[in-house]
Order: structure tokens, then sequence, then C-alpha cells
């Protein structure tokens, strides 16, 4: 059994890349509004009657698309996205606020992570979470990459219960567990498709992240930036489909790749034409989809 340095990844990606907004469809916009802003405590950026753009205190980092979606279960798109905290004692806040109201939500140890999930009022899955990349690392047995490692070495398959006790000690019975958000960012989303390989391959080669991990026993595969953005991007093969979702759906419209500036998009667009992906230009911005039908905005910051 090997060690396997998750992090060492090779990206042609300047390591300023970000994820953008990430654009959701939704059916009851008043009524999302109201769990994103007092469930997760998010601020409003921007709202009218055909949309909201909400955030940290400072920054957007979602956009709500109001219409008359429906939800589709046999295609791909997203499986969740993630929003970043900046510390272990925010994300305890996030916790016990969830728990004060009474929401539902899965606290889960992924070693590397910290992380609860839940879902929006219409199904959409949310992950809030930590990196805790000095907790663990990946095994290889015989070859294949199998599961994670503490590095107290225990072997863990990422699912374990979180030590709410050892993450609540970050806070007091006089901490304000419903301040309100700052220096978030999206961390990552992740993704249905159907080829890991394929997946693999244009997020890497073609895009320009560095490879992570492909988990074939676990249908899962993932690219990152450097030692420290791991798991930008995952994706899965779980439900084994590429149909695109219909315009109609609700849940992921699309999501955005931020460049840090025009020299790097430039080098991006050139390496999508040399790998023929089709370049969608619609009111003035720039689409990709990806092998899984994935809509992609890609903009400079």
């Amino acid at each position: 059994m090997n060690t396997i340095p998750y992090t060492s990844y090779k990206a042609a990606l300047p390591s300023e890349t970000k994820l953008g907004l990430v654009h959701l469809n939704v059916k009851d916009l008043d009524n999302q509004i109201n769990f994103y802003t007092q469930a997760l405590k998010l601020t409003i950026h921007q709202q009218d009657e055909n949309g909201a753009i909400l955030g940290d205190t400072k920054s957007p980092l979602l956009h709500l698309h109001k219409g008359n979606y429906k939800r589709y279960h046999h295609t791909s798109g997203m499986y969740h996205f993630a929003l970043l905290y900046p510390s272990e004692e925010e994300l305890a806040k996030a916790i016990a606020w969830l728990g004060a109201l009474e929401y539902p939500q899965a606290p889960t140890d992924h070693g590397m992570s910290k992380t609860t999930y839940l879902k929006d009022v219409e199904g959409n899955d949310i992950e809030l979470y930590i990196r805790t990349l000095d907790r663990g690392d990946y095994v290889s047995v015989n070859g294949i990459i199998q599961m994670k490692y503490h590095k107290d070495g225990r072997l863990t398959d990422g699912r374990d219960p979180l030590d709410l006790q050892e993450l609540f000690s970050t806070i007091t019975d006089e901490t304000e567990i419903n301040s309100p958000l700052y220096d978030m960012t999206m961390g990552h989303v992740h993704l249905y498709g159907k080829n890991l390989d394929k997946m693999s391959q244009f997020y890497t080669e073609v895009i320009g992240f560095g490879l992570g991990v492909i988990d074939p026993r676990f249908k899962m595969g993932d690219v990152g930036l450097d030692s420290v953005q791991n798991h930008v991007l995952a994706y899965n093969a779980w439900k084994d489909t590429d149909i695109e979702a219909p315009e109609d759906a609700l849940g992921l419209r699309y999501l955005t790749i931020t460049l840090p500036d025009a020299v790097s998009y430039d080098a991006l667009i050139k390496r999508l034409e040399d790998a023929s992906v089709e370049i969608i230009n619609k009111n003035d911005d720039t689409f990709i989809k990806d092998p899984s039908n994935v809509w992609i905005k890609l903009e400079i910051a």
C-alpha cells in the first residue's frame, strides 16, 4: 500500500483562476431567497422580478434565475455546489446555525475536508466546507487508488461522521452564530457525467486544470489548481448519462470559470479551438459545453 500525494497538480491554468458565479434555475424565487438568506446567511447583491444575485458581504457567489422550471432526473448536470468557508470557526458557526434552525444537514468528515451537506428548498444539493489537506491523503493498493488515508494511520472511505464536539470547540456560548458571511468563495462544483476518462481529459488537457484523482471503484474523478486549491471541479458517473438537461430544467443553468487576465483567457480559447470544442457566443458572453453537455461560461476577472 502506497500513499498518493493528492495535491501534486500540474495545471496549465494559473493558480489565480477561480470559479465564478454558479447560475441556478429556480421556480419559487421568493422561497429560495428566503432559504439562502436565512439558512445560509447569504447577502442579496441584486434582485428583481426575474432573479437575484447572492453572496457574502462583499462578493457575489450565486445567481438565481426565476422561471417555470421543473426537475429532471436522468440528465447530466450538478451534483452539488460547495461554499468554501474562511476558517474552522466560520464553518462551526454555519453548522451550529443550521442546527439551531433544525434544518436537515449531514456533517461529514472527508479527511482532507470538514463539511456538511444539505439541500435547498427546491432540491439542489449544497456542500459547506473547509479544506484540511494536512489531515490525510489517498492510498494506492496494487496501483489502484482506493480510499483516503488519515495521517494518524486510519483508512477511510471519506464518509465518516464529523466530530462536532471538536468542531464546536472553536466557538463559545457568546459567539454570534448568525453573523453575516465574509471571505467566502465558490470552492468547487461537483457534476454528474458519464465517461470519467473523457471528463478528465477535457478538464486537464483542454481546460488546463491539474488531474487530482480518478477512482473507478467510486465512479468519480476531480481536478484542481495547486497544492492548496484541490478538488475545484469534480465529476461522477453515478447517473451514467451525458444527456443535456432541457432548457426548462430546475437546477444548474451553468457554472463560470473566471480567468485572471486576457493572456490566460486567450491561451484557453486556443486550447479549445485546437481540440475542436465549440465556442458559443450568447449576448456577448462566451460558453462551452463539457463532454457531458454541462454548460460553462468563460470570463476574465
